[in-house]
């Protein structure tokens, strides 16, 4: 029996716009691994939940997901 989805770990709206923030200084490979370890870290690994919380690209998020699994 598969377990029901967890809530995503609590951010403050201030967190989620420093969070931004730091996302907005960087491009290409850097952007995506830290959307990666950020949807890991507090999106259980969950692209369109990251994508609701964060706004960012669903499939930005997944490539980045996929680069850190390869190394």
């Amino acid at each position: 029996m598969l377990d029901p989805p967890q809530e995503p770990k609590s951010l403050t709206r201030s967190q989620i716009e420093d969070l931004l923030l730091a996302a907005w200084k960087m491009n290409g490979v850097e952007l995506r691994c830290f959307q990666a370890e950020m949807t890991l870290k507090y999106c259980q690994g969950r692209a369109t939940l990251a994508q609701t919380v964060f706004g960012w690209g669903r499939e930005n998020i997944e490539l980045g997901l996929v680069e850190k699994e390869q190394g």
